[in-house]
């Protein structure tokens, strides 16, 4: 589930009418929608879905080792239907547009109204795509790991990048957020064999941030060096400057907005779902 929030703010093509903070709940909304269609998240969605049952699928492995009740896949799919996904997204986004900078977000997808805004849409999405094969995956992240270990430039302008965008903080949280609802859910599924407490729950996601960090830090780092492996140095130098200007961040925190949403209710609807799977195994 953490890499469902990585670098979401690159996936911006062209800007509508950011709502000005005070404006009436159903403009945010309004700015949302066009936010997500002219950034074309619709082409997202599935991805996300198929990711989640990826990971679905290894949690069965862990969680439901003798069998479940056959319900689980399904139960995933439900939970990350594209519309489904679009709505909570469009929710969370809506409820950070009062806090946003119109200018600075104007601004921030004016980067994308050009060719190079394009390309880079379209190198993200691909690669994203792309790293739902475990092998390429497997690849991406030793490849990197290797750049990274040989000092190569390419390796430390991907470090620029994920610095200069504030990458890692925003997806440690999403990641803990994330976490906490799992459990949240599961809890309220019956699916722990004794109660557990709200601050255990806590300290528990808590135990978890420096796997969740360095999980975050390893798959961002080679998602990337995938993404923009056709780069020229001087382009992705240009992204750089982007991705660290005020515009750039303003974008970034509304989009991390959107998929905080999406992904803490999705994780909540994960446990509860799992719980009812064990017990329904149980029974």
């Amino acid at each position: 589930m953490l890499r469902f929030l990585c670098l979401n703010l690159l996936l911006a093509l062209a800007g509508p009418a950011v709502a000005q903070p005070g404006a009436p709940l159903a403009q945010h909304q309004q700015a949302a929608d066009a936010v997500w269609d002219v950034m074309q998240l619709e082409s997202l969605t599935p991805i996300l879905q198929a990711e989640a049952l990826a990971e679905g699928e290894e949690m069965a492995a862990t969680m439901f080792p003798r069998g479940g009740t056959g319900r689980w896949l399904d139960q995933v799919r439900a939970i990350h239907d594209p519309a489904r996904v679009r709505a909570l997204f469009l929710a969370g986004m809506a409820g950070a547009m009062p806090g946003a900078d119109p200018a600075e977000v104007r601004g921030g997808l004016d980067f994308y109204r050009g060719s190079f805004g394009q390309r880079m849409l379209a190198l993200e999405s691909s690669a994203r795509e792309a790293m739902l094969d475990s092998d390429v995956e497997a690849a991406a992240r030793d490849a990197y790991a290797r750049a990274e270990g040989q000092g190569e430039k390419r390796a430390a302008q991907i470090a620029r990048l994920v610095e200069a965008a504030d990458l890692i903080e925003p997806n440690v949280a999403g990641g803990l957020n994330a976490s906490i609802a799992f459990s949240r859910g599961f809890e309220a599924g019956g699916g722990f064999p004794m109660p557990m407490g709200d601050d255990q729950i806590i300290r528990d996601a808590w135990a978890q941030e420096p796997q969740i960090r360095s999980d975050t830090r390893d798959w961002i780092g080679a998602y990337l060096f995938l993404a923009y492996s056709s780069l020229t140095d001087a382009e992705l130098e240009t992204y750089i400057a982007y991705a660290g200007s005020a515009e750039g961040q303003a974008l970034s925190r509304l989009m991390f907005a959107g998929f905080d949403a999406v992904f803490t209710q999705t994780s909540h609807d994960m446990g509860l779902a799992a719980a009812a799977e064990i017990r329904g195994r149980q029974l």
